[in-house]
């Protein structure tokens, strides 16, 4: 799979334009991985259990093999998906800490 072409932007204002269109289409999709994490934490229901070592390994791999068919560093996108990772994680075990009160 090859990446798509990317536009050339004239202005910073369009880029910065983009990237507001771009986080309005990404946003949506943060909150269907949020609802996915939550659907975790109540099926697991044990804080010591939210972070899945072998899990989060599998989940950046596919981050890179994902990020170099779009064209993107596939190192940039392993970080970024580690930071999320750890900020969902911890997002889990708190709604599962909630849980048992």
């Amino acid at each position: 799979m090859s990446a798509p072409a990317r536009p050339v932007y004239a202005s910073m204002d369009e880029v910065r334009a983009a990237i507001d269109a771009l986080d309005a289409e990404l946003m949506p999709l943060m909150a269907a991985r949020a609802h996915c994490i939550a659907e975790a934490a109540r099926i697991k229901n044990d804080p010591e259990i939210a972070l899945v070592p072998w899990r989060v390994e599998q989940v950046a791999e596919n981050a890179r093999e994902l990020a170099a068919a779009h064209g993107l560093d596939p190192d940039l996108a392993d970080r970024l998906w580690r930071a999320m990772m750890t900020e969902f994680i911890a997002h889990e075990r708190r709604l599962m800490e909630r849980a048992r009160g």
